[in-house]
Parts: structure tokens; C-alpha cells; sequence
């Protein structure tokens, strides 16, 4: 992904503008009693019905979007995913998939051709955007068959006594955050004010809830956030993960984001925390850059995902990074076995440059991390079988 300071940033066209221009004056608009926090801006900027980046119309995936997801970059990617699919299917008799906000639908599509010789009961998909819904069902019903293409249904909450395995890539790293920061060794909410020609950063004592985060944290950590520190907490993670855990009667959720254990995410040389933005392909930190066109997104803290839930009744089955996650489910020979159907140099050129992108450290293999919870399931899974990191958690 090519990185570029906010200046330098592409320039949106007039009907993009105007866009932000309406999500602009209802955020100002909200602005009017007091400051936003920053998890409250963060919110409308991504999910304000008709107007968030996820609730409007523009692309947001692949190659014509602001950024690529490792579905984008490989079918690879899905066919790894439905073989730790089919690994805990044959478990669970007549069991489901779900999969949480499915983007463009490419892994979905991914995942269900290869499980096309024992496709599961149905694969849900549970997206919030109704723009993304149709983008999705027209892409999946040209290259999905008949039969496939059945089992797909869209929900609009989670499912109860749901039993199979949850899916969610790319997912955690949307939830909103709180942003804090410590000035004179206390702990600050950092917010979001109205200025005359837009938006900035401002800061208040935080409330109590975010200061419990902090303080929390600081305690595990063994050492206080020195002064000017800012980082973020994200207080949805926890009832994300547990809403996930209500819903499951017996099986997996399978988590797949970047991020960091707790002790990596608030590294003392980490003193402006993961907060970044995405687009048109242009990476950067400018969280006010026309809001509604661009995506915002926080690294997530794997440490509070294992907590949420356990505290919910799910066990750790396994944590790795997409390198390990993808060679022990097999993407070795599923390259090799594409390479050979390759009939051109350049379709293995580029074959290959698309593996390396989905497993080398400098790439995703290493950014990208690998989570398995379990409820009411205990047995080990292929995908964690080396390579597994849940000591550094």
C-alpha cells in the first residue's frame, strides 16, 4: 500500500465532496452542545446512516477502492479459511458459517467454492451496510453456482443457538475507539471540537469508565503512560466479542486483523498509538480528511479479545500470524497446484508475487494476526498447529 503524508493526498471530485460536505454539517451539527469524544466521531464518520464511509455508495475494496483485504489479493487466502472451515465442520453436523461484514463478497465466494463438496448448511452473512447487501448478492450470484448461491442469507442481527464457525476478517479494527492521552500524569479524553473551516482535536478529563481502561492498563503494564502519551481503548471490543459469544451455541469464532498482544500494542515508543486512514490507496493520519471518504481504522489489542472472552465462556484455540495460519491449512500445496494450471510466465509471476503478499513478514504475514475462540469447543484446530503465539499474550 503506497504511503503518502494527508497533504499529497488525492483530491476527491465535486460529488464526493459535497458528500463529506453533508456528513460534515451533521457532525458539526452534533457538535453544537459540547465536544465529540473521539469514539463518537469515529462512529459517524464510518456508520452515520447514508452518509458513513461504510453506509454509502462508494467502492471500498480492491484495486478500484481505497484499500485491498487479503480476499482481494488471492483466492488463496478464502481457500485456507474454508479448509479450517471444513476442519471444524466435520465436528458439527449440520453446522452454519457466518461471516461479519463480508466486504466485497470475495471471500465469501473463496470460501464457498472450496467447500463446494461439503458445503456447509448455510453461510450467513451478517452485513450492517444495505449498499454493501447488493454489491455483494450481484457479485455472489455470477460466480457462485446455483446450489451455492442458495445457501447464502443475509441477516440483519446475529443469529441465536447459531452452531458452526463465525468469520470475521477485517472487522475488529473498524469498531470505534476512545483516544486518550496523560497531561501532568493525568488521564485525558482527546476529543473532537468544531473550528471555523473544520475539525480538530481537543482534550477534557476523561470519565470515569476511561480512566478505569487506563488505569488498568498502567497496572498491567507495570509502568504509567508518561506525559504526552496518546493511544487508544477500545471499549466496544468487549461486548462485541461477548455478543458473539451469546449468540454461539457450539463452535468457533475465527478472528482475523492487525494488531498487537497488550504489552506490544503500548509500547513506550509508541506514544501516538495505531490510529491510521485509508484512501484512494494512500495511507496516513489525518482523521479529518473530507469524513465519509476515507476509512479510519485502530490496531486492535488481541489481549482484551482473549479476555472478552474467556470472561464469555469462549476458550483460546489458538493465536498465530497469517504465515502460520495460512501454511498449516495448506497454502503450500494450493499454490503449487494453482502454479501448475498456470499456462503463462506472467500468470506465475504473478501467482507467486500473490503469495508473498499474503505470507511475508514485510507484507501481511506478519501485520495480519490469527485468533481462535471456541464455546462448547474444545478440540484443537489445523490452522494453529505450529507457529502458535498465545504465550505473548
Amino acid at each position: 500500500m503506497q504511503v503518502n503524508s494527508a497533504h499529497s493526498l488525492p483530491e476527491p471530485d465535486e460529488i464526493a465532496v459535497q458528500h463529506s460536505q453533508q456528513l460534515l454539517a451533521h457532525i458539526h451539527q452534533s457538535l453544537q452542545s459540547a465536544p465529540l469524544s473521539f469514539a463518537q466521531y469515529m462512529q459517524i464518520a464510518l456508520y452515520q446512516p447514508g452518509l458513513g464511509y461504510y453506509m454509502a455508495g462508494a467502492q471500498k475494496f480492491g484495486a478500484k477502492g481505497d484499500f485491498i483485504t487479503a480476499p482481494e489479493v488471492s483466492p488463496l487466502f478464502g481457500q485456507c479459511v474454508a479448509a479450517q472451515c471444513l476442519d471444524v465442520l466435520k465436528l458439527l453436523p449440520k453446522a452454519s458459517v457466518l461471516e461479519l461484514g463480508a466486504g466485497s463478497g470475495r471471500l465469501a465466494a473463496s470460501v464457498l467454492d472450496a467447500m463446494q463438496e461439503a458445503p456447509p448448511e448455510h453461510y450467513f452473512i451478517l452485513e450492517p451496510s444495505a449498499e454493501l447487501q447488493k454489491r455483494q448478492a450481484i457479485f455472489l450470484a455470477d460466480v457462485l453456482t446455483a446450489e451455492l448461491f442458495e445457501r447464502v442469507q443475509w441477516l440483519d442481527a446475529l443469529p441465536q443457538d447459531f452452531v458452526g464457525i463465525c468469520i470475521a476478517n477485517e472487522v475488529m479494527d473498524a469498531l470505534p475507539v476512545e483516544l486518550f492521552t496523560k497531561q501532568k500524569s493525568q488521564v485525558q479524553q482527546v476529543c473532537v471540537r468544531a473550528t471555523n473551516d473544520g475539525l480538530e482535536y481537543t482534550v477534557r478529563d476523561a470519565p470515569d469508565e476511561l480512566k478505569t481502561l487506563v488505569t488498568e492498563l498502567e497496572n498491567e503494564l507495570g509502568v504509567p503512560f508518561a506525559d504526552g502519551y496518546r493511544s487508544e481503548v477500545s471499549a466496544l471490543l468487549t461486548p462485541w466479542v461477548q455478543s458473539l459469544a451469546k449468540m454461539m451455541k457450539k463452535g468457533v469464532v475465527l478472528l482475523s486483523d492487525y494488531g498487537y498482544p497488550r504489552k506490544e500494542f503500548y509500547l513506550p515508543e509508541r506514544v501516538n498509538g495505531t490510529l491510521a486512514c485509508y484512501y484512494q490507496h494512500h495511507f496516513h493520519d489525518d482523521v479529518f480528511f473530507y469524513p465519509g471518504l476515507q476509512d479510519i481504522t485502530a490496531h486492535v489489542d488481541f489481549t482484551r479479545v482473549v479476555e472478552a472472552g474467556s470472561g464469555a465462556g469462549m476458550a483460546l484455540l489458538g493465536y498465530t500470524s497469517q504465515t502460520g495460519f495460512l501454511l498449516n491449512n495448506g497454502i503450500s500445496s494450493l499454490g503449487a497446484a494453482e502454479l501448475e494450471k498456470c499456462t503463462t510466465e506472467q500468470a506465475q509471476l504473478t501467482l507467486s508475487k500473490q503469495i508473498k503478499t499474503l505470507t511475508l513478514p514485510g507484507e501481511m504475514g506478519e501485520r495480519f494476526q490469527f485468533m481462535a475462540l471456541g464455546k462448547n469447543f474444545a478440540t484443537p484446530l489445523q490452522g494453529f498447529t505450529s507457529q502458535e503465539l498465545s504465550y505473548r499474550l
